[in-house]
C-alpha cells in the first residue's frame, strides 16, 4: 500500500517544513521513492528538491493520482492556509474512496507544539478530516516566550487525537552548537535542510548529527508514513 504523507498546519512556524523536509531525508537516505510536494511558492529556489503545486489554481485529481502512481510515498507540504483547501478537494473528489482503488491511504501529519493556538488547530483538522487518514503528531518544544503554554497531558486536544488512534512523538530540541550555527550563518533550519552539501562543514555535521536524532525519533511510525512493501518499513516496525 502506498502512501500520501500530507503535513499540515495553518498556524504558521508549527514546523510543517521541518518535519517534511527531514522526512525526505530519511526517505532519501534509505533509497524510497517518493515525491516531495510543497505549495509555498516561497519554498522554490535553486536548492529546491522537490514540486511545487499552486493551489491558487484549479488542482486536478488525475495530477494526484499520477504522483502516488509513480511513487511509493507523495509528501504533500501545506503552505499555511492551504488546509483548508486540502480539505474542500478531499472532499469534493472523495479522496479517501480514490486512494483506497489505488491501493493507497492517506496520513495526516500535524506538526503541534504545547499553544493552545496549535491545539485548537490540530482539534479543527481532526474534526474535517476525522477517520479518513491516520495521524502522526510530531510534537516541537520550542516556542516563543510570548506564547502561552498549554500542557498536552489531559488536554482536550490529547482526548481528540488519541480516539483517533493518533501515533505522537517528539522532534529533537536543536542543539546549542546547531543554533549558534544557523545564527552565523542567518539561516532558518527549513533552509539549511534544502541545501546541506552547501554548507560549511561543521554547520552541516551539526545539521546531520540532528537528522540522525530525527529518524530515530520518526522510528516506529512505519505503519503510518510508509508502505508495507518497503525495507524500511520492516527495520522501522514496532
Amino acid at each position: 500500500m502506498k502512501k500520501l504523507i500530507v503535513v499540515a498546519n495553518d498556524l504558521e512556524d508549527s514546523g510543517k517544513s521541518t518535519f517534511a523536509l527531514s522526512f525526505q531525508h530519511l526517505l532519501n537516505n534509505q533509497g524510497v521513492k517518493h515525491q516531495f510536494i510543497t505549495t509555498d511558492e516561497g519554498d522554490v529556489d535553486d536548492d529546491f528538491s522537490g514540486d511545487y503545486w499552486d493551489f491558487d489554481e484549479q488542482l486536478e485529481i488525475s495530477q494526484l493520482i499520477r504522483a502516488i502512481d509513480r511513487n511509493d510515498v507523495v509528501i504533500l507540504d501545506l503552505n499555511s492556509g492551504d488546509a483548508r483547501i486540502w480539505a474542500e478537494f478531499f472532499e469534493e473528489n472523495e479522496i479517501d474512496t480514490v486512494l483506497a482503488e489505488i491501493d493507497a491511504s492517506m496520513t495526516l501529519v500535524v506538526p503541534c507544539h504545547d499553544s493552545e493556538r496549535c491545539h485548537n488547530e490540530l482539534i479543527e483538522l481532526a474534526e474535517i478530516f476525522s477517520d479518513s487518514a491516520d495521524y502522526v503528531i510530531p510534537h516541537f518544544s520550542s516556542i516563543t516566550a510570548q506564547t502561552k503554554k498549554l500542557p498536552w497531558k489531559d488536554s482536550y486536544a490529547a482526548k481528540v487525537t488519541d480516539y483517533l488512534g493518533a501515533l505522537h512523538f517528539e522532534m529533537p530540541e536543536l542543539s546549542q552548537d546547531l543554533e549558534t550555527a544557523l545564527e552565523s550563518h542567518d539561516l532558518t533550519l527549513s533552509q539549511a535542510l534544502t541545501q546541506l552539501d552547501q554548507l560549511p562543514r561543521f554547520v552541516e555535521v551539526a545539521a546531520m548529527q540532528w537528522l540522525e536524532q530525527v529518524g530515530k525519533a520518526i522510528n516506529g511510525t512505519g505503519e503510518y508514513v510508509l508502505p508495507k512493501n518497503t525495507s524500511l518499513h520492516r527495520t522501522m516496525a514496532i
